[in-house]
């Protein structure tokens, strides 16, 4: 499941992607042109990995004149204006489009307006000639969990499947990324790696960037997404590795040359949403069969924890405030 961004961007990882991607162009044949909504968003940073591919994307933001959308269009992307409150700016966003990739809202709108923005895109596309969605959900959506959070998703989810939109659905657990959100830096600051479940507990966990790559590959590939027969597509949850928080401390003590120990954040000082969260992940963790998947695409990285720590080397000793230049002992990409 997602979780908001508060201005935390996935740089050294998409970069790598980047680079890879531009190794591996698309045929001229096999681009697409693809609508990223949300483009200056937690997940927008796909418009770069599709580009470099070869693809042309029309990049929909509510603000066009953002240096964000700026930056995009200097890239080659078609800057146009959508908002998931105006259905109609959507549909237009989408009109001869083979591909849109979307996700979630709930970071800015809450479960209640994610739920809306949701039902508009469908809608908007049915009514654009129903291009391939690649859409961003959250593990556990779909079934009946009594969250608010879940049961928007799983709302969405239910009206893209009711409307038989052609539709992939990517259903990440718990983000890497989370680990940098605002109520963790305090805590990291003090040498103490938060964690939603008690610290020898295992959490499966996602890189923000597998999702994407995942995502290019649904776009590029819909018939490798897609169950024999099923004509809609399909829904994956992911997960790529499942550390417990003291594995995930001891990680960040070999990267960043200074002690952290984990410690479960406390319910009490976290809004009721999060601590409802936080006890259905403790109680109801994700089935994800991680081996399974990786097998199934091989070419994903599907970052282990020490991974993707690696690659955010900089961004974890902003968030906890060590000291820059400091001695560290690198991290194995097959560590935890």
């Amino acid at each position: 499941m997602s979780f908001p961004d508060y201005g935390y961007r996935i740089t050294g990882a998409v970069g790598g992607l980047v680079q890879a991607a531009e190794a591996r162009r698309v045929a001229g044949a096999g681009a697409r042109r693809v609508l990223v909504t949300g483009a200056t968003g937690r997940f927008g940073q796909i418009t770069d990995l599709l580009l470099a591919r070869g693809h042309a994307v029309r990049a929909a933001t509510r603000s066009p004149d953002s240096p964000a959308a700026a930056r995009l269009a200097a890239l080659g992307a078609e800057v146009v204006r959508a908002d998931f409150e105006d259905r109609s700016s959507l549909a237009a966003a989408a009109e001869g489009v083979d591909a849109v990739f979307a996700s979630g809202t709930a970071h800015r709108a809450g479960p209640a307006g994610e739920e809306r923005h949701g039902r508009n895109l469908a809608d908007a596309l049915a009514a654009s000639g129903a291009p391939h969605l690649v859409f961003v959900s959250g593990a556990g959506a779909d079934r009946s969990t009594g969250l608010a959070l879940f049961d928007a998703k799983r709302s969405v989810e239910q009206r893209i499947a009711g409307l038989r939109l052609p539709a992939t659905v990517i259903a990440p657990v718990y983000l890497m990324e989370n680990l940098v959100n605002p109520w963790n830096l305090a805590a990291l600051r003090a040498g103490i790696l938060p964690t939603p479940l008690p610290p020898a507990v295992r959490l499966q966990q996602v890189a923000t960037s597998d999702v994407l790559a995942l995502a290019v590959l649904a776009i590029e590939r819909p018939d490798i997404v897609k169950g024999e027969g099923e004509a809609g597509g399909e829904r994956i949850e992911v997960a790529s590795d499942a550390p417990t928080g003291a594995e995930a401390a001891s990680t960040l003590t070999r990267l960043l040359g200074r002690e952290f120990t984990a410690r479960q954040l406390p319910r009490a000082d976290l809004p009721p949403g999060l601590t409802a969260l936080f006890a259905w992940l403790e109680h109801d963790p994700s089935p994800v069969d991680i081996g399974a998947l990786r097998e199934r695409f091989p070419d994903i990285t599907w970052h282990r924890f020490g991974h993707w720590a690696s690659d955010h080397q900089a961004l974890l000793a902003k968030a906890s405030g060590t000291v820059p230049g400091a001695d560290v002992i690198g991290v194995s990409r097959n560590s935890a």
